[in-house]
């Protein structure tokens, strides 16, 4: 986006928000273009941006984006493996085993 920088280090960990500046003359577009794309910027600072005309008028937001979900994956047994019932030659050898009958 023109008249906005990331000043976080990238990659970011898991408990940081992104941090950027914007100029004052490009804030309220910015601003709007990331509210438009529901993300809620939180004002942290003022801190001028050196440029090429020198000095600018800028502030610093942040924005807490949500974390990479991790993919858990369904590893329990389905169909006939996970319901087979007991052989009856399996019942009795338990049964013999333990002293029932």
């Amino acid at each position: 986006m023109d008249g906005a920088w990331v000043t976080s280090p990238l990659p970011l960990d898991s408990q940081s928000r992104l941090r950027f500046q914007v100029l004052d003359g490009d804030r309220n577009r910015v601003l709007q273009q990331l509210r438009d794309w529901n993300w809620e910027p939180a004002f942290v600072s003022i801190l001028p941006r050196v440029t090429f005309n020198g000095m600018a008028a800028a502030s610093v937001y942040e924005v807490n984006l949500p974390a990479e979900r991790i993919p858990v994956f369904d590893d329990r047994i389905h169909g006939e493996v996970a319901k087979a019932e007991k052989t009856s030659l399996e019942l009795e050898g338990m049964r013999k085993y333990l002293g029932l009958k």
